[in-house]
């Protein structure tokens, strides 16, 4: 992984780690976590597009 992207991750991670709210905190990492399932997803989308591709 690129020192750059995890500097950011870590950085973010830090941040979120000092909300003192709860419940903040539980909203932000529960929307995290919708991203990151996103992200995943869209990955997946596009490995299978690209296997496709190469079974023609």
């Amino acid at each position: 992984m690129d020192v750059t992207f995890k500097q950011k991750i870590d950085q973010l991670v830090t941040e979120v780690s000092n909300i003192t709210s709860l419940t903040t905190k539980v909203e932000v990492l529960n929307y995290m976590m919708q991203q990151a399932d996103f992200i995943l997803w869209q990955l997946e989308d596009e490995q299978r597009i690209d296997e496709d591709s190469r079974d023609y």
